[in-house]
Formats: C-alpha cells, structure tokens, sequence
C-alpha cells in the first residue's frame, strides 16, 4: 500500500539529517516504525527498534521492576535507555536521538483512565515530552494508533531539525501537552544506578565526584522547601560548624520512586539556597555504606522511625542489624523538635535503647522550633487553589 506523500517526504527528511535513532514502542506507535524501516535509507538512520510489549519485557529492557504505568516517567526511561543504546552502538559524530512511546490505546476490556499515549525523545542536550490524550469513542483503536504515529513521526521530525510537514490539524478528541526539559547527566546516571550519588551545588552544578566522608546531611523530600527547613538547615550549620548539605533520596521506603522532573522540580526551589546531594538510598542503613562518618539532621518523628521495626524487612532483627551498621559507620544523627502526633516532641521522647543513645544529640529548642510541616504547607497551598 502507498505511503502518503507527506509521510515518504518527512521519512526523507529525518533520514537526511543525518541522526542516528533507536526506539522504544510499548501499546502503539507500530506504525512510525513501519513508515522508517520501509525506506530505502533506514540501515542509515535506524539502530534499534524495541517493542517490549509484555510488562516483563518492558521491565528487562528497561532493567527495573514494574510496575511501569502508562506516563511520562517510563517514556523518559525508555527514550533514556534507547539513547544509551544507540550510542553504544554507533560510533561518529552522528546526533542520536533515543524515542520512548508507551500507550494505552483503546481496547475491548474495560481500562480505568483515558486512551492515552506518553511520548519523550532523549537528545543529546534536551528530553521532548509529549502527552497524548484521547476523548473516549472520538477515535478507534486504528485511528488512535495512526494519529500517534503521524504524531511521532512529526515530533521526531522536528527534534532532527527537518523541515517540518505537518498536516493541517490533529484529530478531533486528541489532545496535546508538550513539555522540554535540559539533559542532566548524573542524574541519568544515578536513576540507573551507575553512580551512587550525585551532588549539585549552588550554582546548580554537577558531580558525581561527591566526597563521601564526614559530611553534614539534612534528608527529607523537600515537597515543598519551606522557612522550617530553611531555619532548621541554618541552625544545625551553626551547631555543627561545617557546610551542610540537603540530601534526597530518589526511591523511598514507603513511596513511589521520584520521577526525573520530579526531581529537576524540587531542585530548582533549593537551587542557589542549599548544595544537594542526591542518592537512591531510601534508609540510613543503605546511606552509611557510601555516607560514613555523616552528621543527619532529623526530625523528631525520624528518629521514631528508626526504631520502628515495621520500617525494617525482617522486624527487630532487620533494625538491630541496621543500627550496629549505623554505629559501625560512625554516623551521628541531630535530632530536631518537631509537632507530630497531636503534641510538639523531641528526643527525650524517643524510646532509645543506651547501646544507641550516643548515635543521637538534641537539637535544643532555644536554637530551633518550627511547628510546620510539608504536608501542612500542601494543604494550605491546595487550599488557596
């Protein structure tokens, strides 16, 4: 069957720009595949095309367990691991682009949510985000596959710097959402687990050079950076006498993984306030290995946390070997007041064990109290909508 003439002459376009592409395709896009392995000159831009259509597929090509949900954080990873790919695999001064598309297209069983598609494209300096979304029974499942591939096609057309073809208007019922987002590096590293932490400085620089001995580490999600944090992170400096640096960990204990601009989102806030250390170690337990010797400044209710056996896989077993880990590391935790449970506590409120009680020190409340949370801040900002 003819390709249409704008399809064959946009085909020609990219392939003219010289990039070199690899793809990532799970529940549509099929067809942009077709529309560039069918020309005569994709061995001259085509690397790779992937469909890990099944979850486990896409978890191996991806290398990390699922659950991966139709949205742009598994777009970004896909795209992400199809540039690694392609640079691997060739060699020059090509540009390479890396091309995820995950989708949720209409189907027969019945699906919570819209039809919908999550395209991103990893160039060398910027990620292309893409959200595609589909009024239910505007579109079949064809002609939601066709339109997201005509899209992609134009998207990939565009990030080639190729002349741009594009037809007069999208389907009824199709809506877009872009968004363009710098490429950090050791960001992409650490998501990946290639590197164990990464820092960025004031100016928002970037390390993966980090040291890693007797620092000072205030850790939280800063979802949002608020004055308690603020004024927290100054007094443990002041006590403390040395840079203190805020520390956040992309995967949690009892929360999802941050996605990327998630975390791009929350840095900027802290961006030319705090210097940042980012790490994917959910527990102190996983920071000390990497972290030795650190002071932690800490809320009251952490240090509940700590030792708690629900937070430790295998109960108090699972916390008595993390806490000797902790004193074998020569860490040492700041413990801040703090209002949780209905009443403002401090560490004189925490069941420690004597074996322990040198792991912590109170932060005085002379020095530092702030009745405010995050969750609070949220609520109040949610309330103001």
């Amino acid at each position: 069957m003819p390709v249409e003439k704008w399809i064959w002459e946009q085909v020609e376009a990219i392939i003219s720009s010289n990039a070199r592409l690899s793809m990532a395709l799970t529940g549509g896009g099929s067809e942009l595949a077709s529309w560039l392995l069918n020309h005569p000159g994709a061995s001259s831009l085509v690397a790779e095309v992937q469909i890990p259509y099944h979850p486990k597929a896409l978890e191996a090509y991806l290398d990390a367990p699922g659950p991966h949900r139709v949205e742009l954080e598994t777009g970004r990873a896909m795209a992400a691991q199809a540039f690694a790919r392609t640079s691997a695999l060739v060699k020059g001064d090509s540009p390479v682009i890396g091309l995820g598309c995950t989708a949720a297209l209409a189907t027969k069983r019945v699906r919570r949510g819209e039809d919908r598609a999550c395209l991103a494209m990893r160039t060398s300096e910027e990620y292309h985000f893409y959200n595609l979304n589909f009024a239910k029974g505007a579109l079949d499942r064809l002609a939601q596959e066709d339109a997201l591939s005509r899209f992609a096609l134009n998207a990939l057309a565009q990030a080639c710097h190729s002349p741009g073809f594009e037809p007069r208007e999208w389907p009824p019922g199709m809506e877009i959402s872009t968004q363009n987002i710098a490429v950090v590096a050791p960001l992409e590293q650490l998501l990946r687990g290639e590197v164990q932490i990464a820092e960025m400085d004031l100016q928002g620089r970037w390390s993966t050079a980090a040291e890693r001995q007797g620092r000072v580490l205030f850790p939280g999600s800063f979802n949002p950076l608020h004055q308690g944090h603020i004024e927290l992170a100054a007094a443990a400096q002041r006590l403390a006498d040395s840079p203190l640096h805020l520390e956040i960990s992309v995967e949690n204990v009892d929360k999802p993984a941050l996605a990327y601009r998630e975390i791009l989102g929350r840095l900027e806030q802290v961006k030319g306030l705090f210097p940042v250390v980012l790490s994917r170690a959910a527990t102190f337990a996983q920071k000390v290995q990497f972290l030795p010797g650190s002071l932690f400044v800490i809320g009251c209710d952490t240090a509940v946390r700590i030792f708690d056996s629900k937070y430790y896989p295998a109960g108090e077993a699972g916390r008595e070997k993390a806490l000797g880990q902790l004193v074998s590391a020569g860490v040492r935790f700041l413990v801040a007041g703090r209002f949780f449970d209905g009443a403002y506590k401090t560490l004189k409120d925490v069941q420690i064990p004597e074996k322990y009680s040198s792991l912590f020190d109170e932060l005085p409340q002379s020095v530092f109290r702030r009745d405010i949370s995050s969750t609070e801040v949220r609520k109040i900002a949610s309330a103001g909508k």
